[in-house]
């Protein structure tokens, strides 16, 4: 396969046929029409129309499309990816107002020659690069007054959910029901301090079905009750 030197854009379709390959540059693929299955690693996706993925180079992905289709691509040369970033899954991520707008220049670019993409690529890699928490670690810090499960978490990004408690331990160095478990509990401790509220509320608010179970995470987190923990609080708050 010819090394790639320079940032090449291009429409490019996707038949029904799977092919599966990999290369040593990174491509980015924009939605124009229709959609594309894509396995990247273990992550399986569909980009569509409200999605854009970013394959990493020596990534060996599999696709295909049942429909109609077409693809804004761009093929990046590995020199061109951050250091930090030369991971081995790709990227995803929500095809938005900023994203079409950048959709629009590389369109434009590839009607005046393409004699500017490198001069647009330093945007196009801050937005795709940019520092972000994972979708499920998010989704945690949001939704932690909710039943999640590891079923839920794994499908935000896009991991089955084996791979998916491997990854996380490796990304957090905790298991996704510790990680839970103490976001819930940072949580609980803010409300003992800062509110009235009485501890069977509190265990609601932060997503425990009932009192006992909050108690059972202080004894097991802080060696306490949370009602220790709330009047150890403000006995230090009183004796400053």
């Amino acid at each position: 396969m010819q090394i790639c030197k320079e940032i090449v854009a291009e429409r490019r379709t996707y038949r029904e046929i799977e092919h599966t390959h990999a290369h040593s540059h990174a491509q980015l693929i924009l939605p124009l029409q229709g959609e594309l299955s894509i396995k990247a690693g273990l992550q399986n996706l569909l980009i569509d129309q409200k999605t854009l993925f970013f394959v990493p180079p020596e990534c060996t992905h599999t696709f295909h499309s049942a429909v109609r289709n077409e693809f804004l691509v761009l093929d990046i040369p590995h020199f061109m990816i951050p250091e930090g970033n030369m991971q081995r899954t790709g990227i995803s991520h929500v095809f938005d107002k900023q994203w079409k707008s950048i959709r629009y220049l590389i369109l434009h670019e590839i009607e005046q020659g393409q004699s500017s993409l490198n001069e647009l690529y330093p945007y196009i890699s801050r937005c795709l690069f940019k520092e972000r928490h994972p979708k499920s670690i998010q989704y945690i810090h949001e939704h932690y007054d909710k039943n999640i499960t590891v079923q839920q978490l794994a499908a935000l990004e896009h991991y089955n959910r084996s791979y998916y408690s491997e990854w996380f331990l490796k990304e957090t160095g905790k298991s996704p029901s510790v990680y839970i478990q103490e976001v819930r509990l940072n949580k609980a401790k803010e409300l003992l301090r800062n509110t009235n509220l009485s501890i069977m509320h509190i265990a609601i608010q932060v997503g425990l079905e009932h009192q006992s179970s909050l108690t059972r995470l202080f004894q097991k987190y802080e060696g306490m009750s949370p009602s220790q923990y709330r009047k150890g609080d403000r006995d230090d708050v009183t004796n400053i």
